[in-house]
């Protein structure tokens, strides 16, 4: 029961030189004609939707037994849910299996926040032949499986089947999936399951933007996880735990929230899924695109290089039969980048689905992998998509790598022009005034880079008798407080933002900046100073 709908998604970004897979969940639709000629269907005895979800249940209980694996757990949310895509198999989504948006408001109104389970559906035009054809079914055993639920509902004499099943990943204490009004904070609390660890809380909120919550507190050890969320607008919220995991950051946990009355779901528009590589290509930069426009944020530029990296990564997933950020011989995304291209800041999305607008979708709506997409660093991508058939199905795997500078770029021909120019773009971003740069703060963050590159050690102290906080004072008498950042890049245009460069009281800047190469950092790497202080 392969095959690909939601959940099927990774994010992940790591700052290079030195820095959200759950399972693939199944769709089958199994659609039973109606009796040819103008007989009336066959007649079966009067049994009812309860009857045969319990003869259902029991059959899944038996069917991982006879295999001598631990029988999941039959959950009374992904009950609720099952029966309530059962009812709409029936009347809504009347071919296929659910679409992506329908399966998950259908898991979260629930009460279930497992992002990725797998759907089974089953329609019969008579009642008897749904819980036939499931019984005589063998093929939902081999997958680790912790969690289920079976729905059925009757439409005269037609019914729908319809089987969850889930590798729950972390346990969340209720939350409401509905709030009256908007200004209230409610608290997601709960732990994750071991092996995962490290959890993190992100939230897509109504205007489409993505922030990461900080944990109030562990309830339940180094897997427990506590945050207070703020529902401050009206509309849809989309709360997402990841961890991480052997493989990889691991999203374990995925479930909305919606402030006010919900706008009706009305008919999805369909859409014409590619079939080509490079058909998948533009339909996916526009997407990428149209959604960082509509953020103010620059467009990406596909590159060359990153469509082989990617390319190559989601053809190695199909053939080897794995997906996760981390290969089965452990390599990651900053070993699959090219040696000696210029990147700062990298960042990698894996989705797996019918097809690539599918997979998409589903990181488009998924608050890790969304942080990605909505980088402001990033200026650079490349997407590659594996296509394959796998029990009769189509499938396929979506790799979109994005980066903050272009591989094989000529070196900048002012380096700490470039430097000055990100912390001023990232001050605007911060409606924050510019900084003013001081020629006194660049003398001394020149000679705190050179000293760092002669010790390999950003943080080493420069040897000099006074520490530089004094000489910052001693070069500036009116300063009345003063910071430092150091960084180790590729490219010094694409500097990251710094809680120092967020400081208002900040009014003066001096940048020091020094190339060379670096056991610990690589070759040709920048080491940039940069020394704040606060001048009135």
């Amino acid at each position: 029961m392969r095959g690909a709908l939601w959940g099927l998604l990774l994010a992940g970004a790591a700052v290079l030189p030195a820095s959200a897979a759950p399972p693939a969940p199944a769709v089958a639709s199994v659609s039973l004609p109606a009796p040819e000629g103008q007989e009336s269907p066959p007649r079966v005895p009067e049994e009812t939707p309860q009857a045969h979800e319990a003869r259902a249940r029991l059959h899944v209980l038996r069917e991982f037994e006879r295999v001598g694996r631990r029988a999941p757990t039959s959950d009374k949310a992904l009950e609720a849910a099952a029966r309530r895509l059962a009812r709409e198999a029936l009347s809504e989504f009347t071919t296929g299996a659910p679409d992506l948006r329908t399966l998950t408001e259908a898991v979260s109104d629930s009460g279930a926040a497992d992002p990725s389970p797998k759907v089974l559906v089953i329609r019969a035009w008579v009642r008897a032949h749904a819980i036939e054809t499931f019984l005589a079914r063998t093929d939902f055993n081999d997958e680790r499986v912790s969690h289920f639920g079976v729905g059925v509902a009757f439409l005269g004499e037609r019914a729908a089947l319809v089987l969850l099943v889930a590798d729950r990943k972390a346990e969340v204490l209720p939350v409401p999936r509905t709030l009256a009004k908007a200004g209230t904070e409610k608290r997601v609390c709960g732990r994750l399951v071991p092996p995962l660890r490290a959890p993190q809380v992100f939230v897509t909120r109504p205007d489409g933007e993505v922030e990461a919550v900080a944990l109030s507190r562990a309830p339940s050890g180094t897997n427990g996880f506590c945050a207070l969320v703020g529902f401050d607008l009206p509309g849809g919220y989309t709360v997402e735990v990841v961890g991480q995991g052997n493989a990889g950051p691991e999203v374990a946990s995925l479930f909305l929230v919606q402030v006010g009355a919900r706008a009706a779901r009305g008919g999805q528009e369909s859409q014409q899924e590619p079939t080509t590589l490079a058909e998948a290509r533009a339909a996916l930069y526009e997407r990428i695109n149209t959604l960082r426009r509509a953020h103010q944020l620059p467009e990406l530029t596909p590159d060359f290089t990153l469509e082989d990296v990617a390319l190559r990564y989601s053809t190695r997933m199909a053939t080897e039969g794995f997906f996760a950020h981390i290969a089965p011989d452990g390599s990651t995304l900053t070993r699959r980048l090219p040696e000696g291209t210029r990147y700062v800041r990298a960042g990698e999305n894996l989705g797996l689905a019918a097809g690539p607008l599918a997979a998409h979708f589903g990181i488009e709506h998924s608050p890790g992998h969304r942080k990605n997409l909505l980088d402001p660093a990033f200026r650079f991508m490349g997407v590659g998509v594996a296509f394959q058939k796998v029990d009769g199905r189509d499938q396929a795997i979506v790799t979109e790598v994005y980066t903050a500078a272009s591989p094989g770029a000529a070196l900048p021909v002012d380096p700490v022009s470039d430097v000055y120019d990100a912390l001023a773009r990232h001050r605007a971003a911060l409606k924050l005034p510019p900084l003013v740069r001081s020629e006194a703060l660049e003398q001394l963050a020149r000679g705190h880079a050179r000293r760092a590159l002669s010790q390999d050690e950003p943080s080493a102290g420069d040897g000099d008798p006074s520490p530089l906080h004094e000489r910052v004072f001693s070069a500036l008498p009116d300063a009345g407080t003063a910071s430092v950042d150091f960084f180790v890049v590729g490219d010094p245009g694409a500097v990251p933002e710094s809680r120092s460069l967020a400081t208002a009281t900040y009014t003066r800047v001096g940048v020091g900046l020094v190339r060379g190469n670096s056991k610990r950092f690589g070759q040709g790497q920048y080491w940039v100073a940069v020394i704040y202080a606060a001048v009135p």
